[in-house]
């Protein structure tokens, strides 16, 4: 059978056979000509999720085995082959094996396409446009929504890490399941701030102006890499500034529905300056706000405002603001209307 006739249900049970430790050297080759092709790569990193989730007894406890593979696959320079002595073993010796396993398949996929692409595919990048809002589950079924403008790198191969740990770039909802070997679970953001948890809900902002981490439930400890100050753990209700430098702000008894309001697509104002409202655009919507004056610069605005795009926004600006609004492209300048 040719390498492109192989369908995506018997690629899918090729696919649960290798995991299993039970594939034969034909099953073997026609996977390797499958994954040749990209398109079918992605559907490699799904069947391999769904296989982990159907077999939660088989937990690693380390990452060695990760790494001896690694030697082992330099000093050959060929990507390995599981053999017969390479089979699952028995239960009683599961852990060691998955290990192996897990990692196997990893270097499945890389051996094909080179080790200059292993960062991509070690990590998936879940990512939203401008204007996008949207929902994902990761490998390890917890939840995250993405706000527009914003990217999130994540393992695909838990079994191969002691933690679970999210790159964010960006805004983002989180809401983290416990995992049985009680794994932690970390986001990182670019201004080198760490928020560490178990399992909970909450919000990371992460832009270039500063940070923000926002706690609906659960609890969450902070930590800046920048600067020396003692970790800060935080309750439901909390919310945390973080500046440039590092410093945390703690501010408590504050609506945590505003803060989460961009899932519903709304604005939601209070007393806030047009110039701070101009830099919400612009990270959502992509869009260059320019202010005439700063008189129009300091003017203030409150409210709760539905908008799924930059247009709904300017004309509620405009209306209510009685401003004038002149676009060209990306950039928008806005003025006092006459």
């Amino acid at each position: 059978m040719e390498p492109n006739q192989v369908g995506a249900h018997q690629a899918k049970t090729l696919l649960w056979t290798f995991f299993a430790g039970q594939a034969t050297p034909l099953q073997k080759q026609l996977l390797t000509d499958w994954l040749r092709d990209e398109q079918n790569r992605e559907m490699y990193f799904q069947v391999l999720h769904e296989w982990e989730k159907s077999n939660p007894q088989l937990i690693p406890d380390s990452v060695g085995d990760w790494h001896r593979l690694m030697d082992r696959l330099n000093q050959s320079g060929q990507t390995p082959t599981p053999t017969t002595e390479d089979n699952v073993r028995p239960l009683a010796d599961h852990r060691n094996s998955f290990r192996w396993w897990m990692a196997a398949a990893a270097v499945l996929l890389i051996g094909f396409t080179g080790w200059w692409q292993q960062d991509v595919l070690l990590y998936r990048t879940y990512a939203t446009a401008y204007g996008e809002i949207r929902r994902f589950e990761l490998p390890d079924g917890s939840r995250v929504t993405l706000n527009a403008n914003s990217t999130l790198r994540f393992p695909r191969f838990l079994a191969l890490q002691t933690t679970r740990e999210a790159r964010l770039l960006g805004e983002a909802e989180f809401s983290v399941v416990h995992t049985v070997d009680h794994r932690p679970f970390l986001v990182h953001t670019p201004d080198q701030l760490e928020v560490r948890v178990l399992g909970t809900e909450f919000i990371v902002y992460s832009r270039n102006r500063g940070s923000k981490v926002v706690l609906n439930r659960g609890k969450v400890t902070l930590r800046s890499l920048k600067t020396r100050q003692p970790a800060l753990t935080i309750r439901p209700g909390d919310v945390v500034l973080v500046d440039r430098r590092g410093s945390f702000r703690l501010q408590t008894g504050e609506p945590l529905a505003s803060h989460g309001a961009w899932k519903e697509h709304r604005f939601v104002f209070n007393r806030t300056p047009l110039t701070d409202i101009a830099r919400q655009i612009q990270e959502r919507f992509g869009l260059n706000v320019q202010l005439a004056d700063s008189a129009i610069a300091t003017r203030q605005l409150s409210g709760n405002y539905p908008a799924q795009t930059a247009d709904e926004v300017l004309t509620m600006l405009t209306q209510v603001l009685n401003l004038r609004a002149d676009r060209q492209g990306d950039v928008v300048r806005l003025s006092a209307a006459p």
